[in-house]
């Protein structure tokens, strides 16, 4: 395949720990055919080259195998969205979701009159540790409380009950990651960055 290729090919995997063929051959059962696949690929990745670039975004770079990780030139970490970042988040998603399908009109989604500016902060503050992804679905569950009532209204109230059960959520998965401890891994690994 990379013989093959007249132009460059940049590969993106992403979730690459989910990725069996990538993961750990030595703690991994993996099939014959999968463990070939990856001999393959390991061998046909294993020089530099100005035709092929492979990009794997991970939650849990530990799990790879040594194999790939030896091929992996640069690491770059992006955190968890801090302060600053988690309110203008909110104040986006809040305007693709909420704002500007209201303003539209071509739907039946209304908005109470209270301070979305001042919402958007206090949200942003109550969402630390929380994800983009995670701010994101916020967005989204506001939307649908909205579609879902009776009014087609969205209220401070269904906001902040949107927000209560999500950061309740986010707590559930952190506790989960606490008690699942991998061996021989990381301990208190974030898999939401």
């Amino acid at each position: 395949m990379f013989e093959r290729c007249v132009r460059s090919l940049l590969l993106f995997v992403d979730e690459a720990e989910l990725d069996a063929f990538l993961r750990k051959r030595a703690t991994e059962k993996i099939s014959e055919d999968l463990r070939a696949t990856l001999n393959a690929f390991l061998y046909r990745t294993g020089e530099q080259s100005n035709k092929f670039m492979l990009v794997l975004a991970s939650n849990q770079p530990e799990q790879f195998d040594w194999a790939i990780n030896d091929r992996v030139d640069e690491i770059v970490n992006f955190a968890l969205p801090g302060l600053e970042e988690r309110e203008r988040l909110v104040r986006l998603y809040f305007n693709k979701y909420v704002l500007k399908p209201a303003s539209e009109g071509k739907q039946r989604l209304k908005v109470s009159q209270f301070d979305y500016g001042l919402k958007c902060s206090q949200i942003a503050e109550l969402t630390e540790g929380m994800s983009g992804r995670e701010i994101s679905k916020l967005g989204v569950a506001w939307q649908a409380a909205a579609y879902a009532s009776e009014e087609g209204m969205l209220t401070e109230a269904m906001i902040d009950a949107r927000v209560s059960d999500s950061i309740r959520q986010h707590q559930q998965k952190m506790q989960w990651l606490k008690n699942e401890k991998p061996e021989g891994g990381m301990k208190g690994l974030n898999p939401l960055q």
